[in-house]
């Protein structure tokens, strides 16, 4: 696509800042508004960008927005007639994990009436699910008078039989459940998972591996390399089959994509989660056409255990 001018892309914009078709009344008008948005960013330089958002009244952040929805793959993926016609649901689609969208496809969510906030509230949910959590009610409780520390608590206790007896409990503080603290049990639970599987690959392996192996790299059990650092576990192995090239890939490749894996549910570091999926990522590329089924593996692994 060529990029758009200034002129053209304000006589594109159909209604005033804020308006509900400000981008465009269906899917289709939404989709070609963001692909020229996104084409004009990469032309236009930092300046012009600057002064079109500022003249239009679009924030920075919308433009991003509009961005990610015309190189969106989720989006890519769903024939146009099923998407819905707002840049906001359109976005709210753009950021599900592939676990997700699959999920909300099938769930009949994705839909051309479908709102923002009908996509944004089902995430919320299917994000809780596995956690014990089925529903989130925020209530807000107003106090007609100050109460002291006693009274609160008795005030809380209070609510929770009550609670109690519907199967709820009363969570006390801002936000209601934290989704952070969600997807961080989510992780953890996940990895127990990969630590399971791994040793079961393993633990046979690192058992009847040489004791002189096991005792350079000081190990004596398949569960110390699962826990311990990357490179120990890649020397270990590499130096049990031979440093010739693609044996280590060919043999344990697909163990070492769960290590990675099984490390990537447990940190808390977003930049370092990317880069370890980002290194399954590059194996792939290289070994998926001399190492047969590599590819479907490391897509397994990714899907399975690193989709968030």
């Amino acid at each position: 696509m060529h990029p758009p001018t200034p002129v053209f892309l304000r006589e594109r914009l159909k209604g005033a800042a804020g308006s509900k078709d400000r981008f465009g009344s269906t899917a289709i008008e939404v989709l070609e508004t963001a692909a020229l948005v996104a084409a004009a960013s990469a032309d236009w330089d930092k300046d012009t960008i600057g002064a079109f958002q500022e003249e239009q009244k679009i924030h920075q952040k919308v433009w991003g927005k509009l961005v990610s929805i015309a190189r969106s793959q989720n989006l890519k993926s769903i024939p146009t007639k099923e998407l819905p016609a707002s840049y906001t649901a359109l976005y709210a689609l753009e950021v599900m994990s592939p676990q997700e969208l699959k999920a909300a496809v099938q769930e009949g969510l994705v839909r051309s009436d479908a709102s923002s906030r009908s996509i944004l509230d089902w995430t919320k949910a299917f994000r809780l699910r596995g956690t014990g959590i089925e529903q989130e009610m925020p209530l807000t409780l107003v106090l007609r008078q100050d109460l002291d520390d006693e009274q609160k608590q008795d005030l809380l206790e209070a609510l929770g039989k009550v609670a109690a007896q519907f199967g709820a409990e009363i969570l006390e503080g801002k936000g209601g459940v934290k989704q952070s603290g969600v997807k961080a049990d989510q992780r953890r639970a996940k990895a127990s998972e990969v630590e399971q599987e791994l040793m079961r690959l393993l633990g046979p392996v690192v058992l009847n591996a040489p004791d002189a192996l096991k005792q350079r790299f000081q190990v004596t059990s398949a569960a110390e390399l699962i826990e311990g650092p990357r490179q120990t576990f890649t020397g270990f192995f590499q130096n049990l089959v031979g440093k010739v090239d693609g044996v280590f890939w060919r043999d344990y490749g697909h163990a070492y994509c769960l290590k990675i894996a099984r490390d990537f549910n447990m940190t808390e570091s977003r930049a370092e989660r990317f880069q370890l999926k980002d290194r399954i990522s590059r194996a792939t590329l290289k070994w998926k056409s001399e190492i047969p089924g590599f590819e479907a593996k490391t897509t397994s692994v990714l899907d399975t255990y690193m989709s968030r």
